[in-house]
């Protein structure tokens, strides 16, 4: 079974998000400002490097940026690939695909107290940090302690209590209540250097030389290349083989080119056509793997009274045709979603029978006689609007370079026009898209969810006010969607290891998501992942599917990159 991520990340996209606005009012240049031992790495230019033939560099696309900016904080919305899981390290490895069995990492064990209100950690032996400061309980309760005290750093709103060392090796955290479900949330949690990170506002400041214990570090780095090195004091550095990691920037257009002539083995991101212009150039060596990993949604901003009416929404929906979008404008590769928002076949079974053979309602006319009345009359050019004036009339911004997402919008557009609304879709910047989706600056937008560990998981990212902020920003929840009988789903899923009573809870929350319509599902969320083994073998795939291929899977990739072993054909 494919199984949903438990990554942290509260809004895992299927197009990595991550380099783009840049929050940091200050570019920390040596994140080791007043601390022995930093690292002098050259990172001023960032030219190839002589290459070893025999070991070459795995080349990255993890996402579409052109110009890079420094910036491996694991806690910022901008940092850049990799920074989180190789260089920053989690407790433990948890992979969608096999949840039911961590990896120990920097944790050799973590073990819940009988009534899930604190875990003790036990932490691996023999870690040091890049600048050769060993990693201690003291970095484990820091980093824990600090999910607790900078909201900014806690995107997946772990509701940490209280932290404390017990031992030489030992770490008890508490939770706010029981926190059985918080289990691959607290493994997923980065240990950063305390002597390091305490001198930082670690909410604003970029990192661009960062210090971590992961199995690979900074080497270099341009605007227009980064590139990584295998750490070779990690403490489990023989399993993992590829020395050096490149990570050249790509426009859309640029990586198309770049991935048919063969110049990168490892990718994420929609491709067009993709038998046809990548995998039949080398078919013994080329292919893709994109299991279904979440929902995008069509998402209105909650805050705005507009977008409170239930009719307006749910006329909107009945004007959706999710079916075309699916092969139009994924071109079949993912099908459409279920009303339920659950990805299948990954969560079906959770699926409540009541939902169970359903799909979403398509009728054009259904959603005409919804709108009229519910009072958003047709203007002379046809174009409906509210009874205050306000019209049905909106720039949709997305990302321009997610050219999945740019025709899912002009199909989107097009049905909607038939009833009287217009969503107008405007590409712009990574950054700008971002800074406004989380600020709440829109209207109307498209945003991921990623499937999780359960669908308690996804629901939680999608609907929890555990989300919201006093200033308004968001990691996740971005409808912005804050309804207490939701969170009291949501609290009494994680509160009970009573299987059925887990179940009650989800059949409600679905009950939320179809009948309230907090955000409308468009298409199946696919993790994107395309590879070249021509050097490099050990990818996942359908028959071997011990990770998420996607190089922008944060936890994932430590999975991968162990994997990866020198092609000999």
């Amino acid at each position: 079974m494919t199984v949903p991520s438990p990554h942290p990340d509260p809004a895992p996209s299927p197009h990595p998000d991550p380099s783009t606005p840049r929050p940091a009012r200050r570019t920390v240049l040596g994140a080791a400002v007043g601390a022995a031992g930093l690292t002098a790495v050259g990172l001023s230019s960032c030219g190839p490097a002589a290459q070893d033939s025999e070991n070459p560099p795995l080349r990255i696309h993890a996402n579409d940026i052109t110009v890079y900016q420094p910036n491996f904080n694991p806690y910022s919305p901008t940092a850049l690939q990799g920074a989180s899981g190789l260089i920053f390290e989690p407790l433990m490895v948890y992979t969608a695909m096999d949840p039911e069995k961590p990896v120990p990492w920097v944790a050799e064990k973590i073990t819940f107290g009988d009534d899930g209100t604190s875990a003790e950690i036990l932490v691996r032996e023999g870690i040091v940090f890049t600048d050769d400061h060993p990693l201690t309980a003291e970095d484990v309760e820091y980093s824990l302690l600090m999910l607790r005290d900078k909201p900014a750093t806690n995107g997946s709103a772990l509701p940490v209590k209280d932290a404390k060392r017990t031992g030489e090796r030992t770490v008890e955290v508490s939770f706010e209540g029981p926190s059985f479900a918080h289990a691959p949330t607290l493994g997923g949690s980065y240990v950063v250097p305390k002597h390091i990170f305490e001198t930082l506002d670690v909410e604003k400041d970029a990192i661009a030389e960062p210090v971590g214990s992961g199995p690979y570090m900074l080497d270099r780095f341009s605007d227009q290349l980064y590139t990584f090195r295998r750490n070779e004091k990690h403490w489990a550095v023989g399993d993992f083989e590829v020395p050096e990691l490149y990570y050249p920037s790509y426009s859309t257009e640029t990586f198309n080119t770049a991935l048919q002539a063969g110049e990168i083995d490892w990718s994420g991101g929609f491709v067009a056509n993709v038998d046809k212009i990548f995998v039949a150039k080398d078919p013994e060596h080329r292919g893709y793997y994109y299991p279904g990993l979440g929902v995008v949604n069509l998402t209105f901003n909650l805050e705005k009274d507009l977008w409170q009416d239930l009719e307006l929404r749910r006329g909107i929906s009945l004007a959706i045709d999710r079916a075309q979008i699916a092969d139009i404008a994924m071109l079949g590769y993912v099908g459409p979603p279920h009303p339920t928002a659950l990805p299948r076949p990954t969560f079906e079974q959770y699926i409540a029978k009541r939902y169970q053979g359903k799909e979403f309602e398509f009728d054009p006319d259904k959603a005409e006689k919804v709108l009229d009345d519910a009072g958003y009359r047709r203007g002379a050019d046809g174009v409906r609007a509210a009874e205050d004036g306000t019209r049905l009339e909106f720039p949709l911004q997305i990302p321009s370079g997610f050219v999945d997402w740019v025709s899912v919008t002009q199909v989107l557009n097009e049905q909607l026009q038939k009833i009287g609304v217009r969503f107008t879709p405007q590409g712009v910047s990574m950054e700008s898209w971002t800074e406004k989706r989380n600020a709440g600056s829109f209207d109307v937008t498209l945003s991921t969810v990623s499937a999780g560990a359960s669908p308690w998981f996804m629901y939680r990212s999608m609907l929890s006010s555990e989300h919201r902020s006093k200033d308004g920003t968001v990691l996740a929840n971005f409808q912005r969607w804050y309804d207490d009988d939701t969170d009291e789903l949501l609290s009494a899923f994680t509160a009970t290891d009573d299987e059925a009573e887990q179940q009650r809870c989800i059949d409600g929350l679905e009950d939320v998501v179809v009948e309230k319509l907090p955000a409308l599902p468009l298409v199946t969320a696919p993790n994107w992942f395309n590879y070249n083994t021509e050097s490099w073998s050990g990818f996942p795939d359908p028959d071997h599917p011990y990770a998420l291929g996607a190089p922008y899977s944060p936890i994932d990739r430590i999975l991968v990159l162990r994997e990866l072993t020198r092609t000999t054909d």
